[in-house]
């Protein structure tokens, strides 16, 4: 049989036409496989970061330390009496120190942590900075004891970040129970300090008034 010009200018079309077809299919398989494979390499490092902050939001560190907060300034309201300056100025530092760690873990864990995760620790360190504010507001003003606004206050932010720490713990697979417990605490805290002194408006700073 002839091979004519004709014959090889069709099969070079039909090659070309089937690399124009198959590259494109092989470079997503190619690629499926690799994001696959990464995927398996960074699900240990996956587990260590969502263990870490769990650790660091649980029972025992942050959420045990709101507690503290919360029963300190509520015996200072109850007794008349200011918070030490230079215990409200501790409790500026230990607030910022649980904020950089929060900050750390997520530059560092970016890559495997959810998106629903990184949103609400997001906002438990806004709540933190705000927790900052309001006892950086009572070293200033030392020796004035805290008034009953600024206690319900401090307790409702403490409240609502307990609460966003049980969410978190939830979506890191964390066991919440104990955190049940200290919410339930809180609310009841919060009602009691709900009956306590008159409401008076209070700037705590620039961007930060109750």
């Amino acid at each position: 049989m002839v091979v004519t010009f004709d014959d090889i200018t069709l099969a070079f079309i039909g090659a070309v036409i089937g690399l124009v077809v198959t590259l494109p299919v092989t470079y997503l398989v190619v690629d499926r496989i690799v994001e696959r494979n990464a995927k398996k390499e960074l699900e240990p490092v996956g587990r260590v970061a969502r263990d870490r902050l769990a650790t660091k939001l649980g029972v025992g560190f942050l959420t045990t330390f709101l507690i503290t907060l919360v029963i300190d300034v509520t015996r200072s309201f109850d007794k008349g009496q200011p918070l030490e300056k230079e215990l409200a100025e501790s409790y500026v530092a230990r607030l910022k120190s649980f904020q950089s760690d929060l900050e750390l873990m997520l530059g560092v864990y970016n890559r495997v942590l959810s998106v629903e995760v990184e949103h609400l620790t997001g906002k438990v360190i806004s709540e933190l900075e705000h927790l900052q504010e309001d006892f950086q507001f009572l070293a200033d003003r030392y020796p004035k004891p805290p008034s009953g606004t600024h206690v319900r206050h401090i307790e409702s932010v403490a409240l609502e970040t307990v609460r966003l720490t049980k969410q978190l713990l939830e979506l890191l697979g964390a066991d919440e129970v104990q955190i049940d417990a200290l919410e339930k605490w809180l609310v009841d805290s919060y009602r009691k300090a709900a009956t306590k002194g008159k409401d008076v408006r209070i700037e705590v700073s620039g961007s930060h008034t109750v």
